[in-house]
């Protein structure tokens, strides 16, 4: 197809630009594209034309297309089609939507701070000295006015000490400290708080993936100390810093689950939702951690399950509005391995149009459905809403392992085919994708499943044996129902 009779698509930047803004910032974009400080360029008359057509054109119909010499004919009307100016006014179209979006960050309500701070300093470029004495005033109450401890106060108090700084050193009258000691003090504590942040997301990220550390970051890691006046005087630095000690442990406790609990609810009112949501999503992880070490522990299922029903309807599991369909399996697996089927059934059904990357088919909600009919003992119908395929690697594991569990439930004569598939997709597959934790869990519940369906029904000695061995084997995916099945096996099936 010539580039006449070529289409303007839904995948070109401007058109994705302009499709992720709402019906007010469009509203907002048509009166700001007829400022010349942000559209100046040679096709100044027509890049506002042109928005505009982009943003009344149907692109949710894919059926109704917009040829780019249609377009051009409504721009240029008697003019004949010329090869590639179209694509110049898309160029400076792009710049225009690119403004726009800037300025609405850069003027928010919530940027007061950092605008204040930006136009103190053009003003004393200018020569407006004792105007800048009284936004840097100003800007110092804006800082104490802050509500929330946590990086962008940080960030915003070191911008404030080094402004404070420059000011001295063009007074400087050789006295003072020009304000260094706090101006290092306040990148000190900021620099702290980002390290611990990120390296935090790392270490958490590397017990739940297959991921190696560099040598160097495991040198850093090893020599992290914080001075303990941080610690004392912010509750970011603090919990981060527990959040830090803990993920460093081979196998927390539940003692420490529960004091990471505490220190979050005294110091609840000095953290932003953010910093909660953040911290609130360590503490989830943490309980996940202790459960796969402790398989028999109850206590850290139930203080989970709450986390989950209090962190919820304050918005902390969802991004956006919309949930992960790894938290939507895991609020719908605490709840039935704590025996609220009926809640984790509500859960699924009440927010099944919520899971990010959910597909037509709605395998993630099929999927975590089925999980809901096993619990209730359903396991034909189990077996029925199983999706075929998941896009995601552990969910994939997690049907299989769900599968072969129904299966074993109803005596199917599919088990001892499905059981030798799911070990040959362990064994060529999964430890090129799972972290090394993850894969061994895997094997042990293979390897305690085929010694359930190898041993005879009500051989009672032969259960006693299995339960022996599960319960010396916390650390196995599907321990409880495995330990259930090993006791159920000195009865009759």
């Amino acid at each position: 197809m010539s580039d006449f009779q070529s289409e303007i698509t839904v995948q070109s930047r401007l058109v994705e630009l302009l499709n992720i803004l709402t019906p007010e910032e469009k509203a907002q974009m048509l009166p700001f594209m007829s400022a010349p400080m942000f559209n100046n360029s040679n096709f100044r008359a027509k890049v506002g034309p042109f928005i505009e057509i982009c943003l009344n054109h149907p692109w949710d119909n894919p059926e109704i297309k917009l040829i780019k010499n249609h377009v051009f004919a409504l721009l240029y009307p008697g003019q004949d089609f010329v090869d590639g100016k179209l694509e110049k006014i898309m160029v400076e179209a792009f710049k225009v939507a690119r403004s726009f979006l800037l300025a609405q960050n850069y003027f928010r309500s919530d940027n007061e701070f950092q605008q204040t701070l930006d136009f103190s300093e053009m003003i004393r470029l200018r020569g407006l000295d004792a105007r800048h004495q009284q936004f840097l005033i100003k800007i110092k109450k804006i800082q104490e006015d802050f509500p929330w401890d946590n990086a962008t106060f940080l960030n915003q108090q070191f911008l404030l000490d080094h402004a404070l700084h420059e000011n001295e050193c063009f007074h400087n009258q050789v006295k003072g400290d020009l304000n260094v000691p706090n101006t290092l003090q306040s990148l000190d504590r900021h620099y702290h708080l980002k390290r611990l942040e990120l390296l935090n997301r790392l270490i958490l990220q590397q017990k739940a993936a297959n991921l190696q550390i560099s040598d160097a970051i495991k040198v850093l890691i090893e020599e992290i100390q914080v001075p303990a006046r941080y610690l004392d005087e912010s509750p970011s630095i603090r919990i981060n810093h527990e959040i830090f000690i803990l993920l460093q442990k081979e196998n927390p406790e539940p003692s420490d689950v529960r004091s990471l609990f505490d220190l979050l609810q005294l110091h609840e009112k000095k953290l932003s939702s953010e910093s909660l949501k953040e911290f609130y999503s360590y503490l989830r992880n943490l309980c996940t951690l202790i459960s796969r070490k402790q398989s028999d522990n109850e206590e850290i299922r139930l203080t989970l399950f709450e986390l989950y029903k209090d962190n919820l309807p304050r918005g902390y599991l969802h991004f956006e509005g919309k949930l992960h369909p790894s938290l939507y399996l895991a609020v719908t697996t605490v709840a039935l391995r704590v025996n609220q089927f009926d809640w984790a059934l509500d859960f699924v059904e009440k927010h099944k149009h919520e899971i990010i990357g959910e597909t037509e088919d709605k395998e993630y909600y099929r999927f975590n459905k089925a999980y809901c009919l096993f619990g209730a003992g359903e396991f034909s119908e189990c077996l029925d809403n199983i999706p075929a395929t998941i896009p995601m690697v552990d969910h994939l594991i997690q049907s299989k392992r769900l599968e072969l569990k129904a299966l074993y439930e109803l005596n199917s004569d599919l088990f001892p085919y499905k059981l030798d598939a799911f070990r040959m997709f362990l064994s060529r597959t999964s430890q090129k994708i799972l972290s090394n934790e993850n894969h061994q869990l895997n094997l042990e519940f293979l390897n305690f499943l085929t010694q359930l369906v190898s041993s005879i029904p009500g051989d009672k000695k032969r259960s006693e044996v299995l339960v022996g061995r599960i319960e010396e084997k916390k650390q196995v995916a599907e321990w409880l129902w495995l330990h259930l099945k090993a006791q159920a096996l000195g009865k009759s099936r």
